[in-house]
Order: C-alpha cells, then sequence, then structure tokens
C-alpha cells in the first residue's frame, strides 16, 4: 500500500524557455531548503518531494547550513549562543526533511537529502564556488544582484535590519557586516544555482523554489558574464491556493 498522496498541488513557472525545456526532459530536481523559512514546513516539503517524483526521474533535498552562525552573528546574535542556534536551525531542518523523505511516494525515485556542507571538498563545486567569489569582486551586475538578494531577504526592512536611524554610522556599519555575511551565506548555494549536473553529475537539473530571487537575471538572461550552464534550469513552485506565493514575482512585496 503506498503512502498517502498530498492534497497540495503545485504551479510551475519555469524562467525561460529553455528552463522548459530542462522541465520536459524531467532528469532532475533540486529542492534546495533554507533553515529560517516557516515556508518549508513538513508538509509542504512532503508535497514538494511527492510532485517532484511525479515529473523528474531524479530528486535532492539540500539543507543550506553553512555560515547560518556567520549571519547570526552580523546580526548582533552573542557570540556564545550563535553556534549553538545555528546548529537547532539545522536540526530541525533535518527533522522536516526526514519525514518528508521518509513520505515520499515508493512508486517514484527515491529521493536523497545532503547538507550543503557536503559539498565543501567537491571538485566541481570547489572550481564554481572560485568562480563565483571571482564574479563578486569584477562582475558589477552579477555582485550587485547579490547584494540586492540579501538586501531583500536578509536585511531589507524585517526583523534582519540594521538597527539604529537611518544613515547613523551603527545602522550602516551594522548593514556591512550583514552584506559581508550574506555574500558568504549567499555564495555557498549559488554553485547549484549555476551547475548542479556537474556537482551532482546528473544529465541535467532544475532547481526548484518558490520565490524568483535576483541572481536569476545574470545567471539566466544575459549573454556575458557567469552564467548558468546549459543543462541548469530554475523552476519557480509555488503551491495553489496560496494568493501571496501565486502572484507574478514583480507583484510581490
Amino acid at each position: 500500500m503506498g503512502a498517502p498522496q498530498p492534497t497540495v498541488t503545485f504551479r510551475t513557472r519555469p524562467l525561460t524557455d529553455r528552463c522548459d525545456r530542462i522541465r520536459q526532459r524531467g532528469d532532475h530536481a533540486l529542492i534546495g531548503v533554507s533553515t529560517n523559512n516557516s515556508y518549508f514546513s513538513a508538509e509542504r516539503l512532503t508535497a514538494l518531494v511527492h510532485w517532484a517524483q511525479e515529473h523528474f526521474r531524479a530528486v535532492d533535498i539540500i539543507c543550506a547550513d553553512l555560515h547560518i552562525d556567520t549571519v547570526l552573528t552580523a546580526e548582533g546574535g552573542a557570540p556564545e549562543s550563535v553556534g549553538r542556534r545555528a546548529r537547532r536551525r539545522v536540526t530541525d531542518v533535518r527533522r522536516r526533511i526526514r519525514k518528508a523523505v521518509q513520505a515520499a511516494s515508493p512508486d517514484g525515485p527515491r529521493p536523497v537529502a545532503h547538507l550543503l556542507s557536503e559539498f565543501q571538498d567537491n571538485a566541481a563545486y570547489q572550481r564554481l564556488r572560485a568562480e563565483i567569489d571571482r564574479a563578486l569582486r569584477e562582475d558589477a551586475e552579477f555582485a550587485e544582484a547579490c547584494r540586492e538578494m540579501i538586501r531583500r531577504h536578509l536585511i531589507g526592512g524585517g526583523e534582519h535590519s540594521a538597527a539604529g536611524p537611518a544613515g547613523s554610522g551603527a545602522a550602516n556599519g551594522a548593514e556591512s557586516a550583514q552584506m559581508r555575511a550574506g555574500l558568504k551565506y549567499l555564495g555557498s548555494e549559488l554553485p547549484f544555482f549555476v551547475d548542479t549536473p556537474s556537482i551532482l553529475g546528473v544529465p541535467s537539473s532544475a532547481s526548484c523554489y518558490h520565490l524568483a530571487p535576483p541572481i536569476l537575471g545574470p545567471l539566466f538572461l544575459r549573454e556575458n558574464g557567469l552564467r548558468a550552464v546549459d543543462n541548469q534550469a530554475f523552476l519557480e513552485v509555488t503551491p495553489h491556493g496560496d494568493p501571496a506565493l501565486e502572484q507574478p514575482p514583480e507583484e510581490r512585496a
């Protein structure tokens, strides 16, 4: 008797026609999971796994566990507590991922769960990480897209915003520290936006996430600089029935 099928259905938006062709090939789906995002409940991860099993021949899930303590420190966390808080976040997300894997359909490909830190010795990952670091130094368009992504999701306007009056030295210094920490955190994830096939040894891959981040512009929509490889796709995958997530990206706050 198979596992119960989740009732959540998803809307899929390929970023480009090339991304759509890769989606139709169905070789591989990558589900990236951040550790401080309430979107990734065990139930939603289970639904995502079932969706990916239905549409792809291989599925990997990666928990972004690198540089969480660095970000927490830049946000003002006490040095003696940030390591414990980071480990707690990772433990919680790994538990949710484990539940989703255990609830996977027996009729589809078996999903494989990883920590991002497991790839630090992977030769393709190391090569891509060096290319990303070089692009951050030399490619203004790419670097600004990364900074915008960090401002939008780590710094700007929310609980992570710098303390102090706008324009004050304390606020600017805090934002600068957060930006440096954010670039480390983001840089560790970006190899999987650029060339997952080389890292995981799959013919082609679709990175699946519920938001289309600013970094996609340089990586997928231009002809020069650092770009995603031809067999790398990005899919915005959002649940039906959630108005906030079903809006077009440009209409979201």
